[in-house]
């Protein structure tokens, strides 16, 4: 059973909804997939470590790879109830970091839950009563507490990014250049997460555009 690998991104692929890499160890590719939100730090660096879910199946074995050890311990406990397969643990934790899926699933909040795509009503209830109790291993101090974050949107910063990047892609900028220049607003992800939860609606447009004009800036100047 691998459990965990270090070694170098040779490529990234897609598949569908589905996204890895091919991870060079020892001279063997190992086809991993990722967590989507992961796959930009991926690229990011040549040389990664990963904890290893390997999932053995007649005629397939898949591996899913994550960059800390609790989330694959999570994933693990995710897909150990009955009738809920690896897309869902995977969809899950991109939605959420490991300290709100665990409250939300110990608080009982399925109504936070079914906000993940592919979790209906029944399979929210069957989380909660299954993993109920076997989660407390995973609570963390450091973690936001449920009282700190209980109306936060689940990746609600990532679907804030792609909008930015989206924009910055309708204005004519490449992959690389809105990758690099977004770091500006990714350095503090929890922090800016917590922030938008906090804002109206026309608060959060204008830290929209207080955040385009810094990168836009940030973008000409290397142009020139």
């Amino acid at each position: 059973m691998i459990s965990w690998l270090k070694g170098e991104k040779i490529h990234a692929w897609k598949m569908s909804s589905k996204k890895g890499v091919v991870l060079n160890v020892g001279g063997v590719g190992y086809e991993i997939q990722l967590l989507p939100k992961q796959i930009g730090k991926a690229e990011d660096s040549n040389k990664i470590e990963l904890w290893i879910h390997q999932i053995n199946r007649e005629d397939i074995t898949s591996l899913y790879g994550f960059r800390e050890v609790n989330q694959r311990d999570l994933f693990r406990e995710i897909i150990s109830v009955n009738g809920i397969g690896p897309q869902i643990g995977i969809a899950l934790l991109e939605d959420f970091e490991v300290g709100q899926l665990v409250n939300a699933i110990e608080n009982k909040k399925s109504n936070l839950l079914i906000k993940t795509q592919g979790i209906g009503k029944r399979i929210a209830d069957r989380l909660i009563v299954e993993l109920g109790n076997k989660l407390q291993r995973f609570m963390d101090n450091n973690e936001t507490s449920y009282d700190d974050k209980k109306d936060i949107e689940p990746n609600q910063f990532s679907k804030y990014i792609d909008e930015i990047y989206l924009i910055l892609n309708s204005l004519g900028y490449v992959d690389n250049e809105i990758k690099d220049s977004i770091k500006i607003i990714t350095t503090n992800e929890k922090e800016n997460a917590l922030l938008l939860n906090s804002l109206s609606a026309k608060e959060k447009e204008e830290l929209m555009d207080k955040h385009l004009k810094v990168i836009l800036m940030k973008l000409s100047e290397k142009s020139t």
